[in-house]
């Protein structure tokens, strides 16, 4: 589980435990970067790339000092989704909010009309990666950065403070007990149509194809705030990357490891890995595999094609990840303060009334500082 991910991956390091190679992520990749146990794949990539066309965003957060460090071989992506017909019944639309302040009317107008059956929309509260990555869209939205292009901290700054004012303003109309939810609870309470909104990955298709044989799912564009065209939301390219205790195991083990890897990036195995085993929470990181008839040929990415077309655009427009939103690792400490939870923990320290938004922010920023590693130094 992502809550032992690092302490794991780091204990299996020290003890000398490692596997030829690991699924991971861009903030786990960069822990163990500094751990001094990964290998370049910057060939591979070079390889890939020439041959299927990553998209470019996906590719470069793991960029670092002229080397690549895992090869994205699927990637994940937050939309704002919704249920047409609860949006139908309550607010007298099936169009989805297009600015922050339509989805609040919506989700207070849902939690009110429904008298308690449907809350408005779903985020988190607790202290786990699932609020971390909630809570970034809105920071997203806003231009609001964790570091400047120079790895210094700045997440103290009017931009945070705003978006996080907001997301407790939606946390409001979000069901009791969402201060401890996960990932399993959003995605169970969708299902069961307690919630009518979420920012959270379209990943619940497969039960909504298979289970319910409906329709009534949908996702948008990330709504932007009045006055402003910007957009923002979360993208987490999950990579493989390479242990360098694998090349001491000989040429032709490093051949097979290798070998792998390109054999998951085929396009028609490349379906297989998204469409297939996750439609809608695992998506191409590629111009040839999301174009793949493989792809689109599952019936599943079928029915709710409009979703996946709305994640492959904001996949190019406009998505990004706290920390590798400049193209190159400006501060090394990302991976120690996702590994943290330091954003989700703010939120928590909000929406529990243990600090106003001001308190919080301010204290994120300290906390942030301890684990500090700007590249520049």
């Amino acid at each position: 589980m992502w809550g032992d991910a690092w302490v794991k991956t780091l204990s299996a390091v020290e003890a000398g435990t490692l596997p030829d190679f690991q699924f991971s992520i861009p903030d786990l990749l960069l822990t163990v970067y500094k751990a001094g146990a990964v290998t370049p794949v910057t060939g591979l990539v070079k390889e890939m790339d020439e041959k299927y066309q990553f998209f470019p965003k996906q590719r470069d957060m793991y960029l670092h000092e002229g080397e690549y460090w895992g090869i994205p071989i699927w990637t994940m992506i937050m939309l704002w989704t919704y249920r047409p017909s609860f949006l139908e019944e309550y607010v007298g639309t099936q169009e989805p909010p297009k600015t922050w302040d339509e989805a609040l009317d919506y989700a207070k107008k849902i939690t009110g009309a429904s008298q308690g059956e449907v809350y408005g929309v779903g985020i988190g509260g607790a202290k786990n990666l699932m609020t971390s990555e909630q809570v970034y869209i809105f920071l997203a939205s806003l231009g609001a950065r964790f570091f400047d292009e120079n790895g210094k901290v700045i997440f103290n700054n009017p931009a945070t403070i705003e978006a996080v004012k907001l997301y407790n303003e939606l946390f409001q109309y979000a069901p009791p007990g969402a201060e401890a939810w996960s990932w399993g609870e959003i995605e169970l309470n969708i299902a069961a149509g307690t919630i009518a909104m979420s920012p959270y990955f379209p990943s619940v298709q497969k039960r909504f194809h298979e289970e319910f044989d409906s329709s009534d799912y949908a996702a948008a564009h990330i709504p932007y705030y009045k006055d402003r065209k910007e957009r923002g939301t979360i993208t987490y390219p999950n990579e493989m990357h390479i242990y360098k205790q694998t090349l001491g195991k000989g040429e032709k083990h490093m051949d097979a490891v290798m070998n792998l890897l390109r054999f998951m990036m085929r396009p028609e195995i490349n379906a297989i890995l998204t469409a297939e085993q996750e439609p809608g929470g695992f998506f191409p990181t590629t111009v040839v595999a999301s174009q793949a008839k493989e792809y689109w040929d599952n019936p599943i990415v079928k029915r709710f094609e409009n979703i996946h077309k709305v994640a492959f655009e904001a996949l190019q427009e406009y998505a990004t990840l706290y920390g590798f939103e400049y193209g190159k690792w400006v501060n090394l400490g990302i991976g120690d303060i996702t590994g943290a939870d330091i954003l989700a923990e703010v939120i928590n320290k909000v929406v529990s009334g243990q600090m106003k938004v001001e308190e919080a922010v301010a204290w994120g920023q300290e906390q942030m500082e301890k684990y500090s590693l700007p590249v520049a130094k």
